[in-house]
């Protein structure tokens, strides 16, 4: 799913939205149906969430019927849209080369895998990545701050339903878990005891210090944009007016230099007095200009 957050133009005419699937290149028919694939994309990859916690919580009878078709269905959807993509886009390469996140996500977590491997279908939480600009972007700008939460619980809740499936305790144990070793808590009553755990244990613990960074520099970020926005727009306001003043008198720095280039083209015929005050003026020219900074593109 091709991420935008910026409007734009795409072939002739064809305007950008937020994380919607339209692409460079498109035609006005191919844009159109690209965007009905926009809204029941975000529905299933928001579907992965309980999806997950179904299938990890070893339902039996009609719950786990419901499990396996719901975990179908969300893979035959994401197939069906890279179909669709792939036949819509003008140019595949191009296609492959910015959405490598959704062909490894597609290739990780095909619904037939060993049960020990079923713990990559987390991966497809993923795909919330690419929804989010869709989904807030039309409410509140996307800063970092956004990302940084989606990232922190793609890191707690996937972490915790993957190492449910490696250590066999529930999901809600796992989600605790994942979220005491994200945040470097680490109390250890519960701890991992299988390799798949272990190995799951020391990515959340690197991921876990990007995660709080990038919270921590959102939240600040977020705050400063809060407490200081005002003021750093009077300042914008200041600066623009100052601009503005500045060019004003280069423009009359510039009336003046023409007027004392002009008298000094028609020196003959000028009193003494005149002549004095010509030279003073040239004198003020010549200061003028060793005081004016140069501007790129003169000289040289």
């Amino acid at each position: 799913m091709t991420s935008n957050t910026e409007a734009g133009t795409v072939g002739k005419g064809v305007r950008l939205h937020h994380a919607t699937h339209v692409v460079p290149g498109m035609t006005e028919e191919q844009a159109r149906k690209a965007r009905l694939l926009d809204v029941p994309t975000v529905v299933v990859v928001l579907l992965v969430i309980p999806a997950l916690v179904l299938h990890f919580s070893d339902p039996t009878g009609v719950l786990r019927t419901v499990s396996v078709a719901l975990n179908w269905a969300i893979y035959g959807w994401f197939a069906f849209e890279f179909a669709c993509m792939l036949y819509l886009s003008p140019n595949d390469r191009e296609y492959f080369r910015n959405n490598k996140l959704d062909v490894f996500v597609l290739v990780a977590t095909f619904p037939v895998l060993p049960p020990v491997f079923q713990a990559l279908w987390v991966l497809r939480l993923l795909r919330l990545i690419d929804v989010l600009p869709f989904v807030l972007g039309k409410f509140v700008s996307i800063t970092l701050l956004p990302y940084a939460v989606l990232l922190a619980f793609i890191a707690v809740f996937g972490g915790g339903v993957a190492f449910a499936s490696f250590e066999d305790v529930s999901v809600f144990d796992g989600i605790y878990w994942a979220n005491t070793t994200v945040n470097t808590v680490g109390y250890g009553d519960i701890s991992a005891s299988t390799t798949g755990g272990k190995l799951l244990s020391m990515v959340l613990q690197w991921t876990g210090n990007v995660v709080l960074a990038m919270l921590i520099g959102g939240v600040a970020a977020f705050a400063q944009r809060a407490l200081l926005g005002d003021h750093d727009a009077e300042l914008r306001e200041d600066i623009e007016e100052v601009g503005e003043d500045v060019e004003e008198i280069e423009e009359d720095v510039e009336d003046i230099e023409e007027d004392v280039e002009s008298l000094l083209r028609n020196v003959k015929g000028l009193s003494v007095t005149d002549r004095v005050i010509l030279k003073e003026l040239h004198d003020i020219k010549q200061r003028l200009d060793g005081a004016r900074p140069e501007k790129p593109g003169r000289g040289g």
